[in-house]
């Protein structure tokens, strides 16, 4: 006859497993997706120059590694690596810009093959991926999650063929008790948020032109 003290045995033992088993990495890749945050106050009206046309060219991605973004080390061993847009870090950092512009009311559309159609913008901006990592560390109730990003960016006006060029960076950290692969998508998201509001805050709009703030 098993004893009340053996059932309590029994059902650590089962928990254990459960536990173990859920912080055990399998070695696969957990792909993201990430999409501009809405900002609802935004849609209130055009806070720049509604007549100022941008075109995004596709980033280029200058990491050493480029992969995988991270990984997520998990507290018996293992890893899980993360990935993005399919791998597509350049194209996915200038789609998360051209979201982030339209979502502000900015004219802003995705470079084409057609040269016609790309030189009637007033401004040009392209972007070089430095860094872009993503890392989550589990332990016994919690996973700590880690993201930064730099990006070199350039913006050439056609008005005079001037160019701006500057490099930014901007990091952000999480930490959750039952982790989700959501978690990190949405910290990528917020970081990349900060990097183009650091971007455009920086700019000012002139006979359509960019020009960088003066004070900064």
């Amino acid at each position: 006859m098993k004893t009340p003290s053996t059932y309590v045995r029994l059902l650590w033992c089962l928990v254990g497993a459960l536990i173990l088993s859920g912080c055990q990495g399998s070695g696969h890749t957990i792909n993201f997706d990430p999409r501009a945050l809405a900002s609802p106050s935004s849609k209130a009206g055009t806070q720049y120059d509604s007549d100022l046309t941008i075109l995004v060219n596709p980033f280029l991605d200058a990491r050493p590694k480029q992969d995988r973004l991270g990984s997520r080390t998990h507290l018996w061993g293992g890893a899980t690596h993360f990935s993005a847009w399919n791998g597509k870090i350049s194209e996915g950092m200038a789609n998360l810009a051209i979201e982030y512009l339209q979502d502000r009311q900015w004219r802003a559309s995705k470079s084409s093959t057609d040269e016609a159609s790309d030189s009637s913008s007033d401004v040009t901006l392209t972007g070089t991926v430095l860094s872009l990592n993503a890392n989550a560390k589990s332990g016994f109730g919690f996973t700590d999650i880690a993201v930064d990003m730099k990006v070199r960016f350039e913006a050439k006006n056609m008005v005079d063929g001037s160019s701006v060029r500057m490099v930014l960076g901007a990091n952000g950290s999480d930490t959750v008790g039952m982790f989700a692969p959501k978690d990190v998508d949405r910290l990528i998201n917020l970081v990349a948020k900060d990097l183009y509001q650091q971007l455009f805050q920086d700019l000012i709009v002139k006979d359509k032109a960019f020009h960088i703030r003066q004070g900064i």
